[in-house]
């Protein structure tokens, strides 16, 4: 039994180890023969594994990739735009320079400015029973800036406003371009101070043709009084706080012994004529003035001869200092490389201008016109540190001869009637120059004191405007016409009353505005 359990066993193990060995050998697949290896195979990393699972992943399209957001997405967005806006400012052979966009209005401003006037304060009532007020609640030209009104305008879509102007709809002393000193009556046809010296501008000024106004003298000059007032005409650039005729920017007539006056320097004129009983004017008086300025095409080409004239004096005190050297020869004006020049060759007027919002009310904020050093010079020569020249003195050694004049431009006063005659001639001119030079002591007849961009433009504001100074309770008034008391001979025919100055300058003040619309339009087309 013992020998037959031995045999049993040992067939099971022998089957069970056959069973395997055949289990192996089915399983097992089979070897191909060595191969020799190929010289083209590639050689490659032994990451079949890797391999096998990367190119089992399909690549997916990067039309549905998932968008990354990234913080510099709006940058690279606004560097796109940029790029794409300088191509087509190549493509249209046009440079754009970065403006500042108006804020845009809201519907409530849409009533503001319609027809308003200033709110008034009653300051004193004087003896003529005429009361006289004061604003404030609006800006005033001073400091480098000046100000106009403005309104929304939903027919630009660029600049979104346009000029307007405050009732009484006429010329009229000025409520921005005044000193703050200065009170007027209800209907801002005259005006006075409380103070000293103080001056205000109208609101229009005279840039070419002849224009006739009448000032009525009110209370000036009167025995026991200190009243007194000063009329005249005077550019933009002159002081506010003194009276017409401090500076060169103005030609003043004064009321106590009717002497003309320019750069603070007194003249006798009215007691040259004997056909008045006194020099001078007091209350009651009307005395006009007749300003006659050629036209602006002639005035820029009297601009244009005077550099060409300053040119050539260089060129020539060049050829005397070295005579060894050949002679330069003069560019004309319009070949001068010079930045300026080329800026206003067609004549452009440039207003920069913004609208701000003071005192819940809307204006255009602009740039003022502001003293010249050569200017400052004429009416205070200094040669030597604490030294002063006499005036006649910088007049004979050139210093006036370098300011460009206007031809045939010219001041007539009239005395209730009575022609006194011509109180100035060849008033300095108005318009840029764009000839600066320390050699020929010729400098810039414009200048923009905050401006630093500023290139010698004119925004349309230019001009000679009839200009009011009060003294001390001094009361003057303006007429600017039609109907004057005491008309001259000529007037409506190739003398115009100042009067009709008002309509043309709302009418270029609109065709401006127009200008700026479509210029600002176009600009804004290069924006992507």
């Amino acid at each position: 039994m013992k020998k037959q359990a031995n045999r049993s066993r040992n067939f099971n193990l022998a089957y069970i180890m056959e069973t395997i060995d055949k289990t192996n050998t089915s399983d097992q697949p089979e070897l191909d023969a060595p191969t020799e290896p190929s010289m083209n195979a590639s050689i490659e990393p032994q990451v079949k594994e890797e391999t096998l699972d990367n190119e089992a992943q399909a690549p997916i399209p990067m039309s549905i990739t998932p968008h990354q957001y990234s913080t510099r997405s709006k940058d690279k967005k606004d560097n796109d735009n940029t790029l794409k806006s300088q191509l087509k400012q190549k493509q249209h052979n046009v440079i754009v320079q970065p403006r500042l966009k108006p804020v845009p209005f809201k519907k409530l401003d849409l009533t503001k400015n319609d027809g308003k006037e200033p709110i008034k304060q009653l300051i004193k009532k004087m003896n003529n029973k005429d009361s006289f007020y004061q604003s404030d609640d609006h800006p005033f030209n001073k400091r480098g800036f000046k100000y106009k009104p403005c309104k929304p305008n939903p027919s630009f879509p660029s600049n979104l406003y346009s000029t307007t102007d405050l009732p009484p709809f006429i010329v009229r002393p000025s409520y921005f371009d005044r000193s703050q000193g200065i009170i007027f009556n209800n209907d801002m046809s005259s005006v006075s101070t409380l103070q000293g010296w103080r001056s205000v501008r109208s609101n229009i000024g005279v840039r070419e043709g002849k224009h006739y106004v009448e000032f009525n003298i009110i209370n000036a000059n009167t025995t026991g009084d200190k009243s007194h007032v000063r009329i005249g005409f005077a550019r933009k650039e002159a002081s506010l706080e003194a009276p017409v005729g401090f500076d060169g920017y103005g030609y003043g007539l004064r009321d106590l012994n009717g002497q003309k006056i320019t750069l603070s320097r007194p003249m006798d004129f009215m007691k040259n004529c004997k056909e008045i009983d006194t020099a001078g004017f007091k209350s009651g008086d009307v005395i006009g003035m007749l300003i006659e300025l050629p036209p602006l095409k002639e005035q820029k080409q009297a601009i244009e001869s005077f550099i060409n004239q300053k040119l050539r004096e260089k060129n020539t005190q060049s050829n005397d200092n070295h005579p060894s050297k050949k002679k330069r020869k003069t560019k004309k004006n319009s070949e001068i490389d010079n930045d300026d020049e080329k800026y206003t060759k067609y004549d452009n007027i440039s207003r920069d201008q913004i609208p701000i919002k003071y005192k819940n009310a809307l204006y255009y904020e602009q740039y003022e016109y502001t003293t010249t050093k050569k200017m400052d010079h004429l009416l205070n020569p200094v040669t030597v540190f604490g030294e002063k020249a006499i005036l006649e003195n910088a007049v004979n050694s050139g210093e006036a001869t370098n300011l460009q004049n206007i031809p045939n431009s010219k001041i007539s006063v009239f005395k209730n009637g009575i022609e006194i005659g011509v109180m100035f001639e060849n008033l300095y001119s108005f318009l840029p120059t764009y000839l600066e030079d320390s050699e020929l002591n010729v400098s810039y007849n414009t200048r923009q004191s905050q401006n630093s961009s500023y290139k010698n433009t004119d925004d349309g504001s230019l001009g000679y405007y009839p200009m009011l100074s009060v003294f001390q309770d001094g009361v003057v008034g303006i007429n600017p016409g039609p109907d004057f008391k005491f008309p001259i001979a000529g007037l409506n025919k190739d003398v115009r009353p100042i009067s009709e100055r008002y309509n043309e300058n709302v009418v270029e003040g609109w065709y401006w505005d127009l200008i700026d619309e479509i210029e600002a339009e176009y600009l804004d087309s290069f924006d992507v």
